[in-house]
């Protein structure tokens, strides 16, 4: 029986459907025939890497390369393609394939999946989406082999590619090159630049490439593009922007980390750092020796996170925008929250202030209980790896093997949430109906805030 054939609401299929995936990946990497035979992984690292895939987060107990063979890392890949984009859009993309006509909840549940706002052109974008991500990749894939291929020989160098071009456009993170990440390809331009171009266009959100290209095939300029798609491109580039020059000025003279380079790939390998902290979770420095402040700046962006709708994770960056309007609209007493000769509805304030709240207190959890199940690692790094868990980044200062098997249970639960989003876990744990007492409006009344 179907996923979606099953009378639940959207967001519980979306959570049964990840959960899903991730017991069948975690079985099927547990395969012998999945591993290498120096491989001396327990079922508990087949379950952490499988939910770190599927959450496309990019942390891990035991590094691909050097547990998993071809046939593992093909599943692994398969994962994380089914990660991003979620196992409900490949089951709605076959169902429209097939010519079937989806019924309402179906489609409710595919546009959640999404971040859809309305499901007009529905059956067009979704495949618009499909069509877009595997051009992109095989673009990305192409690219990166002409460094890959003259490296490692034609089969690995290819295969390496496709991996990478699939992990970074679904922001998952992972390699299957070792334990320490793109490290060694800190200073190559097109390794950085082709890399950051996939994380980016797959932390955009679809919706965002679907106008755009809606805009192109009518001939249209960009001026005509959706009042969300703007905001997206103009806060995008801004954080780049930002995140770049913060990270050029915190780490200029480290010699441990972008001190020792030349300019040109000083500012490469800052821009790098700030599009993969978008929650994509490569790294070509080593964050243990990154200063306080630099890890601060990351825990940040690690929160905003990309856009809704796409392969990102985090509040997501229109959710943070909206925060700040209302805030300004509050302080100076506007009476409408307002942006671009525009009115942000009291909806999407609401549900913005919602994900912002119940993220905090979720990252407060889990720096509450890993601090618990792990006393003795530094609190900064605990910060660092929590927050990447939970806005499914997958950075790490080399903590994530070295945590307790409690501590790793806390990284999978945030994991898990942080993919799933706080407001999907919400509606999904809220299915029952409100008893007649809770639906009552009392007296109001005022308080001191």
């Amino acid at each position: 029986m179907s996923i979606l054939s099953l009378k639940l609401k959207p967001s519980q299929r979306i959570v049964l459907s990840f959960a899903g995936v991730i017991l069948i990946g975690s079985l099927l990497l547990s395969l012998p025939i999945s591993q290498l035979a120096s491989s001396e992984a327990r079922y508990w690292d087949h379950l952490f890497t499988t939910i770190s895939m599927v959450c496309v987060t990019g942390l891990f107990t035991v590094p691909v390369a050097e547990t998993y063979n071809t046939l593992g890392q093909i599943i692994c890949m398969l994962l994380i393609q089914i990660g991003g984009l979620s196992l409900i859009s490949f089951i709605g993309l076959f169902a429209l394939r097939g010519g079937r006509k989806l019924s309402f909840i179906n489609m409710a549940t595919l546009q959640e999946s999404f971040s859809l706002a309305e499901t007009k052109h529905f059956r067009s974008f979704i495949k618009s989406v499909f069509g877009f991500t595997f051009a992109t990749e095989a673009l990305g894939a192409l690219i990166l082999s002409f460094q890959f291929v003259p490296e490692f020989g034609w089969q690995r160098g290819i295969f390496s590619s496709i991996f990478l071009a699939i992990s970074a456009f679904c922001n998952a993170g992972f390699d299957n090159f070792g334990s320490t990440s793109l490290v060694s390809y800190a200073t190559n331009p097109l390794v950085n630049l082709t890399i950051a171009a996939l994380i980016i266009m797959g932390g955009l959100g679809f919706t965002v490439w679907f106008d755009m290209q809606t805009k192109i095939q009518k001939r249209l300029s960009f001026r005509k593009l959706s009042f969300h798609s703007k905001v997206v491109l103009t806060l995008t580039s801004l954080i780049l922007l930002t995140g770049t020059i913060l990270t050029l000025l915190t780490e200029y003279s480290n010699p441990a980390t972008i001190g020792v380079l030349n300019f040109p790939e000083k500012v490469l390998a800052s821009f790098f750092q700030t599009v993969t902290m978008r929650t994509a979770g490569f790294a070509t420095i080593d964050y243990t020796k990154a200063n306080p402040v630099t890890l601060l700046v990351y825990v940040f962006q690690m929160m905003l996170g990309g856009a809704p709708g796409g392969t990102a994770g985090g509040i997501k960056i229109t959710a943070f925008l909206t925060l700040i309007l209302y805030a300004r609209s509050e302080v100076i007493g506007l009476p409408h929250t307002n942006f671009k000769a525009r009115t942000i509805d009291d909806v999407t304030i609401q549900k913005a202030f919602a994900t912002f709240i119940v993220f905090i207190m979720v990252f407060l959890l889990g720096l509450f209980a890993i601090s618990m199940t792990d006393p003795h690692q530094p609190m900064l790094f605990l910060i660092f790896e929590v927050m990447s868990a939970l806005a499914t980044v997958g950075v790490t200062a080399n903590l994530t093997p070295d945590l307790s098997q409690l501590g790793q249970l806390v990284i999978m639960a945030l994991m898990f949430f942080g993919r799933i989003g706080p407001m999907s876990i919400l509606i999904s744990l809220s299915a029952r109906k409100l008893s007649k007492e809770e639906t009552i409006q009392y007296a109001k009344s005022s308080m001191i805030v």
